[in-house]
């Protein structure tokens, strides 16, 4: 399986090699061809268990129009830890992406070929932003990767998740998107999963909004429980408050939010959230830089009081 896993991803690299070539090729001959590299792309994760998450990243981007439309290649190397455990492994991606700055629809898509502790995997993280009508824009999603837990790693568990979201706009400032999706795990469970989140323009000018969501699953085998937390049921309603800005070209945003959450039949408990991220102007010829930054407080392994934090950022340089 491992061999033919590879087979497989070498071939799409050497026929998007290849292709890239062309395009390059046949921008040079217009005179319009623009190149990046990204370097260093970092993220780093840690939760309440002593389980930590590093992971280092670099590309190159022969075809670049600006920080949100591009196509490359990428390698990334992944390092995980918790206490005396620890693994390493590597992920080589195919990525193409075009997102319009303004209304966050496009597409961005890849494909990459993932090794760990001797497992071969296919990954992907990839969605389509459209609109539907005036007032609805649709988004469908897949992404397939490892699950980051000590076990998961160990024994190569991984996870397919298909979804489609709706955000349909109701009032001039009122907003509502609803996610439905299902989680296949290679150890047998799967989990259906919906999200939902009701929007409303606080102080518009300000980029200030009040928010309310809702997000709930169920796990269909719980006796896989040492690989990763899988209630039987899960629910949490929240309410947030946030804010999107733009100054001089930069995008600062950030969530800060605080709600209820219900373990199986468990009495229900408080949960926690707080992001922030900044972006630079999308077009810049300089270098395009975003960061983002959170914490989270809800269920795990060990109890209703697990939390994870982790900071990221991704810096381009256009030649």
């Amino acid at each position: 399986m491992g061999n033919k896993v590879k087979k497989i991803w070498l071939t799409l690299l050497i026929s998007s090699v290849s292709l890239l070539s062309f395009q390059v090729g046949a921008e040079e001959e217009a005179g319009g061809m623009r190149q990046a590299i990204t370097v260093p792309d970092i993220y780093f994760g840690s939760d309440s268990e002593g389980f930590s998450a590093y992971k280092y990243r670099a590309g190159y981007l022969p075809l670049y129009e600006h920080g949100e439309e591009y196509t490359g290649i990428t390698y990334q190397h992944n390092y995980f830890t918790q206490g005396s455990w620890n693994s390493t492994g590597e992920q080589y991606t195919l990525l193409t992406k075009a997102i319009n700055p303004r209304t966050a629809l496009g597409y961005d898509l890849n494909v990459g070929y993932n090794t760990e502790n001797g497992h071969q995997l296919v990954t992907t993280d990839s969605k389509y932003g459209f609109r539907v009508t005036d007032s609805t824009k649709a988004e469908v999603m897949v992404n397939r990767d490892r699950v980051e837990t000590q076990n998961s790693l160990s024994n190569g568990i991984y996870y397919t998740l298909g979804g489609i979201s709706i955000e349909q706009q109701i009032l001039e400032r009122l907003s509502a998107v609803v996610m439905g999706g299902n989680m296949y795990f290679s150890d047998t469970n799967t989990r259906p999963t919906v999200r939902a989140k009701v929007i409303y323009d606080l102080l518009p000018d300000y980029g200030l909004t009040a928010q309310i969501r809702y997000r709930q699953f169920r796990d269909t085998n719980t006796s896989v429980s040492d690989n990763y937390f899988n209630p039987s049921s899960y629910s949490e309603t929240m309410v947030a408050f946030g804010m999107r800005r733009r100054i001089e070209g930069w995008v600062l945003s950030g969530t800060v939010g605080v709600g209820r959450q219900t373990v199986n039949q468990d009495p229900s408990t408080t949960t926690q959230l707080y992001e922030l991220a900044a972006t630079s102007p999308v077009a810049s010829k300089e270098y395009y830089f975003k960061t983002r930054a959170g914490y989270g407080k809800s269920a795990g392994f060990l109890g209703p009081n697990y939390f994870y934090r982790y900071v990221m950022e991704e810096l381009i340089f256009p030649f």
